[in-house]
């Protein structure tokens, strides 16, 4: 019998090893850099022959704070092997955080990793192309975000990862900080789990609670921020005389465009879940808050032809040619309905009050993080690149809800589970 145990494993390994290898070498082949991009600018940066500090100087006092970000890209860029094999290793450290995050007690690696990993690659193909395929997108989005979801899956139960895990999240908590959308997710994170799990906080935690904080705080007061909004108001003259609720505004009318997008497919995995979560369960205003959570997902396909919410580079409010608006205006309310009945329908659905209040978490933040990009003037040029931190909050909650229908107990990564 054990013999037969053996085979299975090594079975299962084989498989897992030969996925890898697969999707390493279907990136090593078809991964470059993009002529007339930022990749050139950058690369050239990285081969002219400035030394790295006064590289980061410069750009520490005159454009960013993501010193760390920008130091690994000035060394590493110039270096094809590194990235092509860096991309898929990132991929794959997304892939493990959230299987062992969220799945590893109910599915093997050989399966669950894998699985992960085709979740992950399920966001838009234009924010796949923008973050993963796009190199310089990859040093800015999927490197933060992959860090930041290991140290994160670590801090909140470090009792479920090796001492060698521990102390590899350390550098990715200081890569992930210097990512403004990740840092502040993470921040908030770790506070949450600190208020649910405050009896368990230990000296590590405390670390890498430091460390992020730290490195979120020293992002956002970098004086080059400063020079860098004053280069980038050109994108929006007017940002200046928007009122703070405008600009939140704006942002939630880029999540808003998302959100109901049709080839966004993470919506409708909630949609379907949220369904089906309710099967078995009897509450005031099911079937109310049910349609609503579903039509204000699905309403860009249902409604396409009343709520046009613009092309792929101009959103929809700041580009009214005449009228009040009032479509958009009833998309969003559609949408915010939509996020309510999706909250209550937890509430009612998830018995565990842990899980609820993660679950809110989770979609708050999902919501956050895009909302946020409207405090910028850029909000309109970031592109799908910005929106892969909010999708990726967004898969975490799916893989929550997906725990409840299954009929499994709340994650065990999970304070207190």
């Amino acid at each position: 019998m054990s013999a037969l145990n053996n085979n299975h494993r090594a079975y299962r390994a084989l498989f897992f090893i030969l996925l890898s290898a697969t999707l390493y070498a279907a990136f090593y082949f078809s991964l470059s850099i993009r002529p007339l991009s930022d990749d050139v600018t950058f690369l050239n940066a990285a081969t002219s022959g400035l030394s790295t500090i006064d590289y980061l100087s410069t750009r520490y006092f005159t454009w960013t704070g993501r010193i760390t970000i920008e130091a690994i890209m000035f060394t590493s860029i110039g270096s094809p092997i590194a990235w092509k094999l860096a991309i898929p290793s990132c991929l794959l450290l997304a892939a493990y955080s959230i299987w062992k995050s969220f799945l590893a007690d109910k599915l093997d690696y050989n399966l669950g990793i894998p699985f992960c990993l085709l979740c992950t690659l399920a966001v838009s193909h234009a924010i796949l192309d923008s973050t993963v395929f796009y190199i310089t997108g990859f040093y800015n989005y999927l490197l933060p975000v992959s860090s930041g979801l290991f140290a994160s899956a670590v801090y909140i139960k470090p009792s479920s990862f090796t001492k060698l895990e521990k102390i590899f999240a350390i550098p990715l908590a200081v890569i992930a900080s210097q990512s403004e959308q990740v840092g502040l997710s993470m921040t908030v994170i770790f506070a949450a789990c600190l208020i649910l799990d405050l009896k368990h906080l230990a000296l590590y935690r405390a670390l890498l609670l430091f460390i992020v904080t730290t490195g979120f705080i020293l992002l956002i007061t970098a004086p080059g921020n400063y020079v860098r909004f004053a280069s980038e108001i050109i994108y929006m003259p007017e940002f200046n005389n928007y009122s703070l609720s405008r600009k939140i505004l704006n942002g939630f009318d880029v999540f808003n465009t998302h959100y109901i997008n049709p080839a966004n497919l993470y919506p409708k995995a909630i949609a379907i879940l949220i369904a089906l979560l309710t099967l078995d369960k009897n509450f005031e205003l099911k079937k109310t808050a049910t349609t609503v959570a579903i039509i204000g997902i699905l309403q860009g396909s249902l409604f396409s032809n009343i709520f046009i919410t613009g092309d792929t580079e101009n959103y929809s409010i700041r580009y009214l040619s005449s009228g009040l608006g009032l479509e958009y205006f009833a998309s969003y309310t559609l949408t915010i309905a939509s996020l309510a009945s999706i909250i209550y329908i937890m509430k009612r659905t998830l018995e565990d009050t842990t899980n609820f209040y993660f679950s809110l978490l989770l979609l708050l933040l999902h919501v956050g993080v895009t909302t946020l990009l409207g405090l910028s003037p850029t909000v309109y040029e970031s592109g799908f690149r910005a929106l892969l931190v909010g999708d990726i909050i967004g898969l975490m909650l799916i893989l929550v809800l997906f725990r409840r229908v299954a009929g499994w107990p709340a994650s065990p990564v999970l304070p207190n589970s």
